[in-house]
């Protein structure tokens, strides 16, 4: 999810509507008895490998992914022992595919078929893969988590702690890098940011304290019994980008990280970039971005005083284009501008100082952080990103390389936030699949630092 957009969301949830709207939004549905736990990774006969997962509690709360081709789907549940997808991204039709489960002989999930309308079935074996559910703490605050090891048996593993972005939901069980990593010889360790899952605490988007969470962590599994002590890395993706970082410079045992569609830029100039970007990619000119800058521009003038004072300028902007159209289309981009005028003015002069104070730095770049750091450094970046633009992202890295950092970076082509390949439909962006070669290139990149 954009940080300006969370952001938004986060700060009109004063408003009782927004709250009742997301409570209600939330409610899972029934879902039919999936008998077997399908989650975890899957080999298939013809080499590839694959997982099913689990997103959210409800029918189509499932997703499958091929790490081979990127390919991923929705999945619905249909009965006991299968799931149905379309061979879209999302949506439940037509039901093109079906995701069979064999059980083994104790009744537990052992193979999969996934049969394709036309096609010949492929079918696969379960990679063995050992769960611990356990828990730790960061100052006063138990955070939930899980390691997923390679098998049950060897060790000690090398371990990749995954460090996610700004939403406030759960990681736990919901993640598939934890399931492409465990089947290729590394262990993850996933846990819910504070004040989200079964963890503790308030949930907070200010990064220090996301990075003493994270270090907490890698002291945590320093401790535990089939962990490699000497090679454990990070690997953060959005909003994580800013935190591993953050955390490796606090922990000199960290051996290397990975970021995944981060920036090293700051919150507020994503939004500064983002927006006028959405604005452009749903037709409006010059002479509109123009105008909506200078509101913008004006907002971002109050948020460096820590909204202390400013407001004046912003609300001559605000009455001065009040009837352009632009004004409308920004009513659900979710950015700072239609944060303040969705809240209005007064409203905004008394939440936005508190969300600074309390809940976010929309300041810190993470350059200073980045140029402290001589471990291994692998930037994944989404060539085509609205939510993170990536320009400002790649000529920072390019400088720290230059500088002698141990920085490689990996552009994917027409991808968007969360790597994952698109088409246009007028303003639309629809996801299509995974770019083919991103989780291939995250295994490769990770066996190497971890190589004896």
């Amino acid at each position: 999810m954009t940080h300006a957009r969370f952001f938004f969301r986060r700060t009109l949830g004063v408003a009782i509507l927004l709250a009742v709207a997301e409570l209600v939004s939330a409610q899972p549905a029934p879902r039919p008895a999936l008998v077997p736990d399908v989650r975890g990774a899957w080999r298939m006969r013809d080499g590839g490998l694959v997982a099913l997962y689990q997103t959210a509690a409800h029918d189509s709360g499932w997703r499958f992914v091929d790490f081979r081709t990127g390919a991923s789907h929705q999945l619905y549940v249909r009965d006991s022992v299968s799931l149905t997808s379309s061979d879209a991204w999302s949506g439940a039709t037509p039901a093109r595919i079906r995701y069979t489960v064999s059980l083994d002989a104790r009744g537990r999930a052992a193979g999969l078929t996934v049969t394709h309308a036309g096609a010949t079935a492929r079918r696969g074996r379960r990679v063995a893969i050992r769960e611990d559910t356990t828990s730790f703490t960061s100052g006063d605050v138990t955070l939930a988590g899980k390691i997923m090891f390679p098998d049950a048996e060897s060790g000690p593993w090398p371990v990749v702690v995954y460090v996610h972005g700004s939403d406030d939901t759960p990681s736990v069980d919901r993640v598939w890098e934890a399931y492409l990593l465990a089947a290729n010889g590394v262990a993850m360790f996933v846990f819910d940011k504070r004040g989200t899952g079964r963890s503790g605490g308030t949930y907070t988007q200010m990064f220090g304290t996301l990075s003493d969470d994270v270090v907490a962590a890698t002291h945590w599994l320093r401790k535990q019994p089939g962990i490699d002590t000497t090679r454990i890395g990070l690997a953060g993706f959005s909003q994580g980008g800013w935190v591993a970082p953050l955390a490796a410079s606090k922990d000199s045992g960290i051996r290397f990280v990975l970021v995944g569609y981060g920036m090293t830029m700051s919150i507020a100039e994503e939004d500064r970039l983002e927006a006028p970007l959405k604005l452009r990619e749903r037709g409006f000119d010059d002479k509109d971005i123009g105008e909506f800058e200078e509101l913008n521009t004006a907002i971002h003038r109050a948020a460096e005083r820590r909204f202390a004072d400013g407001w004046g300028e912003v609300e001559s902007a605000a009455a001065k284009y009040r009837d352009r159209r632009w004004m409308t289309a920004l009513a659900d981009m979710q950015t700072w501008a239609s944060l303040v005028l969705a809240m209005g003015v007064e409203r905004a002069k008394v939440a936005m100082p508190e969300m600074l104070r309390t809940f976010v730095d929309p300041f810190y770049n993470s350059v200073p952080t980045l140029e402290t750091l001589d471990i291994p450094i692998l930037w994944l970046i989404a060539g085509d990103d609205i939510e993170a633009p990536p320009g400002p992202t790649v000529a920072a890295l390019a400088k720290l390389r230059r500088s002698g950092k141990n920085i490689k970076v990996r552009i994917f082509p027409h991808t968007d936030h969360g790597m994952t390949e698109f088409t246009m439909t007028g303003s639309h962006r629809t996801r299509t699949r995974y770019a083919p070669d991103y989780a291939p290139t995250m295994v490769r990149w990770i066996r190497k630092q971890v190589r004896r």
